[in-house]
């Protein structure tokens, strides 16, 4: 019922158009301007109001800015049909179906829209996004780049450009874009800091260790709470065998959990270290508790599949009868897959190990030059 009498008024105004005379467009832009959007819709005709093209496609922008997309896009198509057509109903009945997800309607439109205002960034940016939308991430590239090299344009162009290099993992060119963006950007928004973050990591991923140390190290002094940062920094450390500059960062990861300061993802443990191994991409983290229980796993280094997923993992664990052994907390590597949990009882270290050591035990545990010393399968319930 609500449809047909919004239909119905839209008819209203067609029929105030052919017999109208004053054109109502210059005082729905100044509502429009002001933000007084529920004013451009409820507007009341009088006699002698008419609406143009120009009117009709306020009236859907005043739908647009308040998320009433069906609306909006009917005052687009009048609006069009109506004429002259601009470019800007083109590019928001464009942006209608994006933020629909209907990524293939809304490029037509936004090459109408090129084509009438082909020195506008926006519009190859929004068409770059709908072919992001698509997964084409090619198209993406080909119009994130055609905007780049436009005057006035957005610094998002960039950040785009370089997250799909980095979904392609070509970490050169995405340092590249993202260098580029950073000099666009004003120190301290929020923009500023993740593309920091993000040419540090492009530097790791790329190997360039030094480059991406001296980043994370600039970084972390701005923006002193990014603990993601504080956390790559230490694997950055780690990949220099710069173990000893990492105590610090590591001591403040510890602090920032006791106040919990962390996000979810860190508020259980901690990437200190990662490497390749036989072309698998190997995790190294470290649990921010301490053994209080019988059984309780310090560090885990997760090999991943190709998809990114847990294959398998090796872990330093303890127990109390082996932490009555010693001193200090003492740990031993275990091996676990699926359900089958192996001990290798001929590596023990206790919590002031040397890392190289446990990384070589480790490797030789992976090259299976070694044997375990015991196995279990727990029994399924």
């Amino acid at each position: 019922m609500k449809m047909k009498l919004f239909l119905s008024s839209v008819m209203t105004f067609i029929v105030s158009i052919t017999f109208g005379q004053v054109d109502l467009a210059g005082h729905f832009k100044q509502l429009y301007d002001d933000k007084n959007f529920d004013e451009v819709i409820g507007y009341t005709l009088r006699d002698g109001d008419s609406l143009s093209a120009q009117a009709l496609y306020f009236k859907g922008m005043a739908h647009y800015m308040k998320s009433e997309d069906d609306k909006a896009l009917l005052f687009f198509d009048l609006a069009i049909e109506q004429g002259p057509a601009d470019w800007d109903m083109y590019y928001y009945k464009g942006m209608v179906f994006y933020y629909a997800e209907k990524f293939s309607e809304a490029l037509p439109n936004f090459d109408k829209a090129i084509a009438m205002l082909p020195d506008e960034p926006d519009f190859y940016i929004s068409k770059g996004e709908a072919y992001y939308g698509l997964e084409n991430l090619d198209s993406a590239l080909v119009y994130f780049e055609k905007a780049t090299i436009l005057p006035r344009c957005e610094v998002r162009a960039f950040l785009l450009m370089g997250e799909i290099y980095q979904e392609k993992e070509e970490w050169e060119k995405g340092l590249l874009v993202y260098k580029t963006a950073l000099d666009k950007l004003e120190l301290g928004d929020t923009q500023h800091q993740n593309c920091s973050f993000n040419v540090g990591l492009m530097q790791q991923l790329n190997g360039q260790y030094t480059e991406a140390k001296e980043t994370f190290e600039n970084h972390v002094v701005l923006y002193p709470e990014d603990f993601h940062a504080v956390a790559k920094l230490i694997q950055v450390y780690y990949a220099l065998s710069e173990f000893e500059k990492a105590i610090p960062y590591r001591k403040a990861l510890y602090e920032a959990r006791e106040k919990r300061q962390l996000e979810i993802d860190m508020r259980y443990m901690f990437c200190f270290d990662q490497f390749e191994w036989n072309g698998k991409l190997v995790m190294a983290f470290e649990d921010f508790n301490e053994p209080e229980k019988d059984l309780f796993a310090k560090h885990h280094f997760f090999v991943l599949t190709e998809e990114g997923d847990i294959d398998y993992q090796i872990d330093t664990e303890t127990s109390l009868a082996i932490r009555k052994s010693g001193p200090k907390p003492n740990y031993v590597l275990c091996l676990v897959r699926g359900d089958v949990h192996t001990t290798y009882w001929q590596y023990v270290f206790n919590e002031d190990f040397h890392y190289p050591d446990l990384k070589a035990a480790v490797l030789d545990i992976l090259n299976e030059k070694v044997q375990p010393g015991s196995s279990f399968i727990p029994r399924k319930k």
